[in-house]
């Protein structure tokens, strides 16, 4: 199937007669190219210094914070459409874009391959330049602070005697999803198919993989994988839509693609292609005709056609000795179900930062490790199990240069309920440590394990499961506003104050305002005392308090469980110390979810 041939017979004419003036391509090209087709939806147009007047700017590629941009313009000093990179510098504003000559070979360049990476780090396109594999080959240029480095091929498997185009790289880093095409030029494509491939070292691809016949069904073109890293949208020529090219979305779940549906809001009559969607999932950006140019407009994608929920994960690294981190930190998000990584990615060389992705389902452990020893490295869990909406979070990272005394909080080691045995959660962040004194050999460490409070059963026991103690339980009539009386089935009555004053002892000393000086009903001082409501009936009420106790304080066991763990995993006995200091902290570290945390303390 040919795509755009219009479009293609004229361009191709234009870009052999270099003397024709280049606006004269604005008005040859038909309206069929473009997605013009998004205007089903309300939309927006980009601020004038991005669509300037009276030229084409198009196909737009978003980073996935939404602060960054690549698009096609014909607002250049040359012939034809040439990529410029522009950044947020306000809510509504960008920066006045720039060309980026290290990318552009307008000639050479297949017309709206380019795709910005999720983390704004890399930019994907398809090019004919050489060193070539087949015609058209997957390039790779990666941004080194404010510049972009000159492009690399990944050359096979990745890349073909055929060709390849239209790449997009996956959020995590590890994939890359790609037409390849029976033939290509600069302008058109005929016969394509959908392949993902996927990174087996920092130069190494995997063969790729055609996705199923369901979504390769006639002609699929411009795959856009989404900051979930599993609904791809793509352009597919298949009959039964609503124009020559529509718009599909498709799901991986449990490995598998979801049957692709139409994105029947967003379709038209015409071609629908070459869109980018930033991790918040709601705001797609395109391209539109306005007054006989194309222009880049934005628009809110309806609930039921965004991708999954997504945390963007986005701070700095430090070192507090005045050192770079930046050659030296590595940033991973561990899957902590499979304990697999599910992430990887390097600081940002201008400012130290990293941005990662994380999508909803899962609970994840991400951590910033050194990779030359010298300084602490930093540990969090994330449960993303429950994600009400997507999100960005900053998680500002400190290390610390290694020295006697330095302390390194453990917070994604957990132990069972109730228990000092370690949870199987734990395993990611044993291997942490056992990696962290390979890298700083001779090191000895003291795993110092708290709690915040230590309860004391009035029964003494040597048992260190943690259960049920000291309830407390109250049963009183309804209360006589009247006569100022309450009932008992004793049928006795008493006074507010001498049934507050019975009920709230030394240990339960909350006094709120009311009457006397206690609440202006018993109910109300119970319930200030911490008891809380057990039973109701038609002339009673019932109270029930309770106490948890860790009995006899399981620091120590909890820590040495730790120490057991790392000897187990290798590290010599004679590094490691273990001590539980029970509520002897000077720094409360506990949490809503824990009230015991862990630290790693350098001895020397």
């Amino acid at each position: 199937m040919l795509c755009n041939h219009k479009f293609h017979f004229y361009l191709e004419r234009l870009t052999k007669m270099s003397c024709m003036n280049k606006n004269l391509l604005i008005l040859l090209i038909p309206a069929v190219f473009f997605n013009a087709s998004i205007a089903q939806i309300p939309k927006k147009r980009l601020a004038g210094n991005i669509n300037v007047p009276t030229h084409s700017h198009i196909f737009p590629s978003l980073s996935g914070d939404g602060n960054q941009m690549i698009f096609l313009t014909d607002y250049t000093d040359g012939e034809g459409f040439e990529v410029k990179y522009t950044y947020k510098t306000g809510a509504e504003t960008w920066a006045d874009p720039e060309p980026v000559p290290s990318i552009n070979r307008p000639g050479l360049d297949h017309v709206g391959s380019f795709c910005l990476s999720y983390d704004g780090n890399f930019v994907v396109f398809s090019s004919r330049r050489t060193p070539s594999i087949g015609n058209y080959d997957i390039w790779i240029s990666e941004k080194k602070g404010k510049y972009w480095s000159r492009p690399k091929n990944p050359g096979k498997p990745l890349n073909s005697t055929t060709n390849e185009g239209n790449p997009s790289m996956s959020p995590d880093g590890k994939s890359i999803y790609f037409m390849r095409c029976e033939s290509m030029d600069n302008t058109q494509k005929n016969n394509c198919r959908i392949f993902v491939s996927h990174r087996l070292s920092s130069t190494r691809w995997s063969e790729p993989q055609a996705l199923p016949d369901d979504i390769n069904l006639n002609h699929e073109t411009t795959p856009r994988i989404m900051a979930d890293n599993k609904t791809l949208i793509f352009a597919s020529g298949k009959a039964g839509g609503k124009g020559k090219l529509d718009l599909y979305s498709t799901t991986k779940e449990n490995g598998t693609w979801t049957y692709p549906k139409a994105l029947s809001l967003l379709n038209t009559t015409e071609n629908d292609e070459f869109v980018s969607v930033p991790a918040r999932g709601d705001i797609i950006y395109f391209t539109g005709k306005y007054r006989d140019r194309f222009n880049i407009y934005k628009a809110i994608i309806p609930q039921e056609f965004r991708p999954g929920k997504v945390l963007m994960l986005t701070g700095e690294v430090t070192y507090d000795d005045g050192q770079n981190p930046h050659e030296d930190v590595l940033v991973q998000a561990f899957d902590v179900a499979t304990g697999e990584v599910y992430t990887t990615t390097k600081l940002n060389r201008n400012d130290n930062s990293y941005t990662l992705f994380l999508p909803e389902g899962a609970c994840y452990d991400v951590s910033a490790f050194p990779q030359k020893g010298g300084h602490t490295y930093a540990s969090k869990m994330f449960d993303l199990e429950q994600m009400l909406i997507s999100r960005k979070e900053e998680y500002p990272i400190a290390l610390i240069a290694l020295r006697r005394g330095s302390i390194l909080p453990l917070s994604t080691i957990h132990f069972e309920n109730y228990t000092s045995e370690l949870s199987d959660r734990s395993d990611i962040e044993i291997k942490r440590i056992v990696g962290f004194l390979k890298k700083n050999p001779g090191t000895r460490i003291e795993i110092a394990t708290y709690i915040d409070t230590v309860y004391t059963d009035t029964i003494p026991s040597n048992d260190l499961t943690e259960i049920i103690a000291d309830t407390l339980y109250r049963q009183m009539g309804k209360w006589d506003v009247a006569s100022d009386k309450i009932d008992f089935h004793s049928e006795t009555g008493d006074s507010v104050s001498e049934i507050t004053q019975g009920v709230l002892t030394e240990n339960d000393s909350t006094q709120i305002a009311g009457k006397g000086a206690f609440a202006a009903s018993p109910a109300d001082a119970i319930l200030s005392a911490g008891y809380r409501l057990f039973e109701e009936t038609d002339s009673t009420v019932s109270y029930m308090k309770v106490s948890y106790t860790y009995h006899n304080d399981r620091t120590q066991k909890q820590a040495e469980a730790v120490m057991n763990k790392l000897i187990a995993a290798g590290v010599p006995s004679h590094l490691l110390e273990a001590k539980g200091y029970g509520s002897d902290w000077v720094v409360d570290r506990a949490t809503e979810e824990r009230n015991y945390w862990i630290e790693l303390k350098v001895l020397e």
